[in-house]
């Protein structure tokens, strides 16, 4: 995962961008404007589907911080959390586009005819069996063995094993459910039934909240890791009505075609995966080592950062993909600097923004109930790492997404590898300073070092991609960073005196002083960075001006 820290709980929406790249090649010759008219469909119901799931994520994150505050137990749910979500990323969530996806696709994109029906109903039911064998196993040793994986993940004075160990003994059946929901959803992407998988993720989170509601008062705690376990079991449920009138054949019969063939696609990348979750377990257990309210403080900071991350990097990204994957040589280097462009011109200010106005904004969305000023002040220090993060991803993100538009998924999984190892050698260099006694591991500490881990890949992907394709030179790039650098640090400036003017005169103190410092001192930097924009006659700033200000009716043309 190249986010800061893992977005949610739930299996990632699937794209339909990504799939319209592994399907090309054995779709079938539709009329043009059919396909035109089905991708801006999928397009339409994914975005909407994600924008809901982010809104209803932040809603879940407050309702949790309203009843366990970043505390001791908050944090022993995301300890207990971590172990359902890791063992989805590396099996079935690392499998949906490398594997799963392209594999099925090409039985469905012959299923008018019945032996293909019958075969993709087959290979369907045979990674179900598969999987569900398997996963039953595993989950038995794990749920068994739920006291010694606490002590390890999290030992030591901060933390309650024995909670932590409660607790996972209701998340860990939660792995059958994320993956088999995960398999369906390849399944239904595959066979373009998009509104069946767009809002699993919204569910999951409205599951946590209804559970929370109901049995906080009764289960303390253990509400959310149930909340967890029926979301994942929600998720299946309203994805399958997607399958009605697929020929599905339970088995267990691995020596399918289809089967053998998601394995060797999926082998390559399994690597990287593996060592992918060990730095994800690594940050966690560093996180509960290093403080009680370590892991829960990391997750409502990244809840933060992931929506200019996902509104902004990795939904330009996408954009820009179908068109970086038909074009070459020049045409593919303007289209990409154009994405690097329009990336750093919105993620330049909402990253300064993010980090003058952590305090007050970790006030306005978690300050409430058992969240209390002093976990807003540990948050808000633990966002501010995360900051940086946020700009080395408005480079890392559109570089990887150039190497898939060319076909090329082995050279960002190997830097990966790099800059992991660097990560899990860093952070084990911070602890070894911190038990010889010169100088503290902090929670900032950990949460930087993620930022320096994404900041080492943007620069590892830029040098092999102008190994393969020259620099971009000639696009401007230079100085359009300086420029919105200069806009967003002026703004920065601003909406520092603003906030600092209302928080003398207001406080922190009610729903309404929060919402009016945030909105304040937001509001006014947003126009002086506008205003900067124009008057440093930023291109792709003109540009959203003016279409914005034709779609409100406010111009003619």
């Amino acid at each position: 995962m190249r986010a800061t820290e893992p977005e949610s709980l739930t299996s990632p929406a699937l794209t339909p961008l990504s799939a319209d790249l592994t399907t090309t090649e054995h779709a079938p010759q539709a009329h043009p404007y059919g396909v035109q008219r089905r991708i801006a469909w999928a397009a339409a119901i994914t975005s909407l589907g994600n924008l809901s799931s982010r809104v209803i994520g932040l809603a879940r994150e407050m309702v949790k911080s309203f009843y366990f505050g970043n505390g001791q137990a908050a944090s022993a749910f995301e300890l207990a959390a971590n172990i359902p979500t890791q063992f989805y990323d590396l099996l079935v969530g690392g499998m949906l586009s490398s594997a799963l996806v392209p594999t099925l696709s090409r039985l469905a994109a012959g299923e008018d005819h019945e032996a293909q029906r019958r075969e993709f109903g087959a290979l369907l039911g045979a990674l179900i069996g598969l999987f569900a064998l398997g996963l039953s196993a595993l989950i038995a040793v794990l749920w068994l063995c739920a006291l010694p994986i606490a002590h390890f993940i999290g030992g030591g004075p901060n933390q309650d094993a024995e909670l932590v160990a409660s607790l996972l003994r209701l998340t860990i059946p939660a792995i059958l459910f994320l993956n088999l929901s995960g398999i369906i959803s390849a399944a239904l992407f595959a066979r373009h039934k998009f509104g069946f998988t767009a809002f699993t993720a919204t569910v999951f989170n409205l599951a946590l909240i209804a559970c929370m509601a109901l049995f906080e008062s009764q289960l303390g705690v253990a509400s959310l890791a149930l909340g967890l376990l029926a979301g994942s079991i929600a998720q299946v449920l309203i994805q399958l009505p997607g399958l009605r009138g697929v020929p599905i054949k339970l088995s267990l019969n691995w020596r399918l075609p289809g089967v053998t063939q998601v394995i060797r696609l999926f082998l390559p990348v399994a690597g990287g995966l593996v060592l992918a979750q060990i730095a994800v377990q690594a940050s966690f257990i560093f996180a509960g080592r290093i403080s009680a309210e370590g892991p829960a403080t990391m997750r409502y900071a990244a809840q933060v950062i992931q929506f200019p991350l996902g509104m902004i990097v990795t939904a330009v990204s996408a954009a820009i993909l179908p068109s970086l994957s038909a074009a070459r040589d020049e045409a593919f280097k303007a289209t990409l600097a154009q994405g690097l462009r329009l990336v750093w011109v919105l993620i330049a200010p909402a990253t300064v923004g993010l980090y003058v106005l952590a305090t007050p904004i970790i006030a306005l969305l978690f300050q409430h109930g058992a969240f209390t000023a002093e976990s807003t002040a540990y948050t808000a220090a633990a966002l501010r790492a995360a900051a940086p993060g946020l700009l080395f991803a408005a480079i890392d993100t559109p570089l990887i997404f150039a190497f898939y538009a060319r076909r090329d998924t082995r050279t960002p999984t190997l830097i990966g590898l790099v800059s992991t190892v660097f990560y899990l050698i860093l952070i084990a260099g911070l602890a070894q300073l911190s038990q010889a006694g010169a100088r503290p591991f902090t929670l900032p500490d950990l949460i930087l070092a993620n930022s320096f881990k994404t900041g080492l890949d943007a620069a590892l992907m830029g040098l092999f991609l102008w190994r393969k394709v020259g620099g971009l030179r000639g696009y401007g790039l230079a100085g359009l960073i300086a420029k919105a650098g200069i806009a967003s640090l002026v703004m920065g400036g601003v909406v520092w005196l603003v906030m600092s003017a209302l928080l003398s005169h207001l406080g922190l103190e009610t729903f309404w002083t929060k919402a009016i410092v945030v909105g304040g001192a937001a509001l006014a930097g947003g126009a002086v960075y506008a205003a900067c924009a124009m008057a440093l006659r930023i291109p792709e700033w003109v540009a959203l001006s003016v279409a914005l200000r034709r779609r409100l009716g406010l111009t003619g043309g």
